[in-house]
């Protein structure tokens, strides 16, 4: 079995067809059968089900994806090293949202001798890319399950409930629910995680007004008076310091989740690598959050 094999593997594994697999390799479907058979053959396993002329994929090829991800990938790094000069690293980088907005670039900006490449998208797909060798690091603010990826906490980021009306005294999850109609990140997002958590951690029910990927939509919205958005204070103290939003305090928590650098274990952590961790770490220690009053 080759590099080679592994590739036409996964191929028909994420596609779940021997014909879309052998159109996103180029090459024809009786090759791509020939490979899965040959494999099967060779070792005595069957990766596929066959069933209604649909795939199904065996444990035995669950355990087969899972590690030709990881060959494949740290055969990719091995080449990376040796095609790439220290002065040519190139850095894959995922961030979610409120990280590629508003820290990111200031952590960036001294390494602009440093080739990058930067994905923002929510935690969920951040996470799937690092499992899958497609990105070298993500900072993300969301809970990580996988257990092939290592996590380390950065800074604190806490959430505030913003409307475009000044509330004259704090209110409980529940008031705030039962008065505004919730505009919501989308489903994947560490936003939307920890407030369901708490939401339903006390039983709160909740009207969702909007559902956006797109926090800028979502403070918009707020400011037109659409509804309130449990959102990072980084994102919106623009708005606030402009009037258009005010805070409103709440009675019965406090939201506060943390930044986390994330990786694989496999992944060799080259110069690029280490510097982007150390001045992620090194923004954290110059701008500590704000805290609610």
């Amino acid at each position: 079995m080759t590099l080679r094999d592994l590739e036409v593997y996964l191929a028909v594994y994420e596609h779940n067809s021997m014909r879309k697999a052998a159109e996103s390799l180029y090459i024809s479907q009786p090759s791509v059968s020939g490979v899965i058979r040959n494999i099967e053959e060779e070792y005595g396993v069957r990766l596929f089900e066959r069933l209604n002329h649909r795939l199904h994929v065996t444990p035995e090829g669950e355990a087969l994806a899972n590690r030709a991800r990881r060959l494949l990938s740290q055969f990719q790094e091995l080449e990376h090293s040796l095609q790439n000069s220290a002065e040519r690293d190139f850095l894959r980088i995922g961030a979610t949202l409120t990280v590629g907005t508003c820290i990111l670039p200031e952590i960036l900006r001294p390494m602009k001798k440093l080739r990058s490449w930067v994905l923002v998208e929510n935690t969920r797909a951040v996470e799937t890319r690092l499992v899958k060798g497609e990105l070298d690091i993500g900072f993300v603010e969301g809970e990580i399950h996988h257990p092939d990826l290592e996590v380390s906490a950065v800074m604190d980021d806490p959430l505030i409930a913003v409307s475009n009306t000044q509330e004259p005294t704090p209110l409980s999850l529940a008031e705030l629910c039962q008065k505004y109609p919730l505009l919501m990140r989308e489903s994947g997002s560490g936003t939307r995680a920890m407030l369901e958590e708490a939401l339903l951690r006390r039983g709160v029910t909740w009207n969702e007004g909007w559902v956006c990927s797109n926090t800028q939509a979502l403070l918009r919205a707020a400011e037109a008076g659409l509804g309130v958005t449990v959102i990072s204070r980084l994102l919106a103290q623009d708005s606030l310091a402009a009037g258009r939003l005010f805070e409103i305090p709440l009675s019965d928590c406090q939201l506060e989740r943390s930044f986390r650098l994330v990786w694989h274990k496999d992944k060799f952590q080259g110069p690029s690598f280490q510097s982007f961790c150390a001045l992620c770490r090194e923004y954290a220690q110059k701008n500590p959050p704000q805290i609610s009053h």
